[in-house]
């Protein structure tokens, strides 16, 4: 991070008298160097768009299982033609937010001459090493480097990712010069690309080389428009990462901010969930909690443009039409199909976290539909209100709920042994790390070692059959010292919608409603649990009169639809997969064809929030 700071400072200091030239006569906007246009984008940054797009996707995809929305990401991307600001996609659990990034990456080094170069960047190595297994086999060894810090242990790294490491006495380490420049994709985490920073082979430092030996070689000439080496910068799970953590291949990217023709700036995607789990900081107050990716997505060139995804009390999103133009071209896109969860775990998180856009489209999410534990309307969902206290752990000076931990180990039980669930397809959360202690040796106790049981952050970005979500608190007067010390589960939505999103097919949800209710986000989870019956444990009658506080979810009225009349829908049509975060979605068919009837928005019409029919999309299986 120490090497990133110099640079930007030096950048923000010269932003009144610096712009880059670039070859073709196209400009950034007067006095803005590009690196400023990427940490504090404006509308000036953005290209206008003064017509309707075409209605098709003329490029050849790589990944025959794309949906509609990851093409038009794409297609956005690769074209190029939104401006110069960071390109962001939006996409909640279970969308395909990777799958896209990959394909991005192949767009960009396949369909170039030869001079695109992609630095590729996550917050963590398991992540970053995820993305090699998913890539590597579209290039040749030699053309794919997965840099790592030479402290990195071996035994860390899958052997499918090694043969792309490069290793030296026994230890990670960096190619020679001239293999480094020959690889067309370096992944990496965010903090290891200050590598390339100390081994001084940045946009800058390479420009500079490249000018002083033309300089040298012949003074008198005129200085030619150079062409970058880094042409891209695509950084996956950029909200897990803090902002300084970005701004290090941020740096690695960045073209010099002197006057010096280039043919044309570098590309910045990132790719993430604002409303999951962001930085982990040692100080719970910490500035740092912000990422990059959360601050960009709140600035109004994303949060007030027209297709945004949303804000309070708006239905979102907005249908482009040609009386909306002239407007700034969207320098982002919003996911919106959901390839992991029953749409009834999925009604409460897509209402009070992404504006109620997500549409379920997961096969066979109804394999536990006979199991007698659920209630109401037989939806995989469940709350299961505990009347018993939590209590501090002498031993471990922690908050445990004794009476908590036997109602989930006989729910795990009993998917187990009636509902014929394996182990290793339960999960167990719960925020406190006593607790976790205590039912991991009472589920041992019964012999159940495979099921898995942590804190709630630890299951960020996995998914299981089913969750079992343990929110330990009863006592009401210490949820606010909880939040301040960044504990528990009520009053952090962001740890609420990661734990809620992680199961696909059953939900249950262990807590006292009393305590509950006074959070508005656990008080719409409990409504939408008490209007369907989903309720279980001690005193499960609703409070009088809460049930009806709360509108009614779009994807619950979708269920309740396909009961009263069971007639396949369009956002609850399943497709047949084989692994749900990686197979194919739903391709948007738009059988005109023309400009006349397309728009920017993330649906092809405009209606009331939910379609019929059988005719609306194409399955596009790969």
């Amino acid at each position: 991070m120490i090497q990133a700071l110099p640079i930007i400072q030096e950048v923000l200091r010269n932003s009144s008298t610096s712009r880059y030239q670039l070859a073709g006569s196209v400009e950034c906007p007067p006095n803005t160097p590009w690196i400023q246009s990427m940490l504090f984008p404006v509308e000036a940054d953005c290209n206008e768009q003064t017509k309707l797009n075409p209605g098709n996707f003329k490029q050849a995809f790589f990944d025959r299982q794309l949906n509609w929305e990851q093409k038009k990401a794409i297609g956005s991307i690769c074209s190029s033609d939104y401006g110069v600001l960071p390109f962001l996609v939006s996409g909640p659990p279970g969308t395909g937010k990777t799958k896209t990034l990959v394909e991005v990456a192949l767009q960009l080094i396949k369909n170039s001459d030869g001079g695109c170069h992609v630095l590729f960047c996550a917050p963590s190595d398991q992540a970053a090493d995820m993305i090699v297994q998913r890539i590597s086999s579209c290039f040749k060894i030699g053309e794919v480097l997965r840099l790592n810090r030479s402290s990195r242990p071996f035994a860390e790294v899958k052997g499918e990712v090694l043969p792309y490491c490069w290793t030296c006495d026994n230890k990670f380490d960096l190619p020679d010069f001239r293999q480094l420049m020959a690889c067309k994709l370096v992944i990496t985490t965010c903090r290891d690309a200050s590598l390339l920073l100390y081994s001084r082979v940045s946009n800058v430092d390479l420009i500079a080389a490249e000018s002083g030996l033309r300089c040298g070689i012949n003074p008198d000439a005129a200085p030619p428009a150079l062409e970058l080496h880094w042409t891209a910068l695509i950084i996956d799970e950029a909200a897990q990462a803090m902002e300084p953590e970005a701004l290090i291949p941020l740096c690695v990217v960045a073209p010099p901010v002197d006057s010096a023709k280039i043919k044309s700036v570098p590309l910045v995607i990132m790719a993430g969930d604002e409303h999951q789990l962001g930085p982990r900081t040692s100080l719970p107050s910490s500035p740092l909690k912000t990422s990059l990716f959360a601050r960009l997505f709140a600035r109004s060139v994303y949060a007030d443009h027209v297709l945004s995804r949303g804000k309070a009390g708006e239905r979102p999103p907005h249908v482009l039409n040609k009386s909306m133009l002239p407007i700034a071209r969207p320098a982002f896109a919003n996911l919106i199909r959901n390839y992991r969860s029953h749409p009834a775990i999925l009604a409460v998180p897509s209402s009070l976290f992404y504006f109620d856009t997500l549409e379920p489209e997961a096969a066979d999410t109804d394999c536990l539909a006979s199991w007698s534990g659920w209630r109401g309307r037989k939806w995989p969902v469940l709350f299961h209100n505990n009347a018993s206290d939590d209590s501090m752990d002498l031993k471990d000076g922690a908050w445990c709920n004794a009476g908590e931990v036997q109602i989930a180990c006989k729910y795990a039980a009993e998917l187990v042994n009636l509902a014929h669930v394996k182990e290793e397809d339960i999960c167990i959360m719960s925020p406190f790390n006593a607790q976790v202690v205590r039912l991991r040796r009472t589920i041992r106790e019964k012999n159940f070692w495979k099921i898995d049981i942590g804190p709630t952050e630890a299951f960020q970005g996995l998914e299981r059959s089913v969750v079992i979500l343990c929110t330990t608190r009863s006592q009401q007067r210490f949820v606010e010292s909880d939040k301040k010390s960044n504990w528990g589960i009520i009053g952090m939505p962001n740890a609420m919608n990661v734990a809620l999103t992680r199961a696909k097919f059953g939900l249950i949800v262990i807590g006292k409603r009393d305590v509950l209710h006074l959070d508005p986000k656990w008080r719409a989870f409990l409504e939408f649990c008490d209007r369907n019956g989903l309720v279980a444990g001690e005193d499960n009658r609703p409070v009088r009169g809460r049930a009806n506080n709360e509108s009614t979810t779009r994807l619950e009225k979708v269920l309740l639809a396909r009961e009263e009349e069971p007639t396949e829908s369009r956002v609850l049509k399943v497709v047949s997969q084989e692994d749900e975060m990686w197979t194919f979605g739903m391709q948007a068919a738009l059988d005109a064809g023309s400009s006349d009837d397309y728009d920017e928005s993330d649906h092809e019409e405009e209606n009331d929030g939910y379609e019929y029919g059988d005719d609306d999309d194409e399955n596009e299986e790969g």
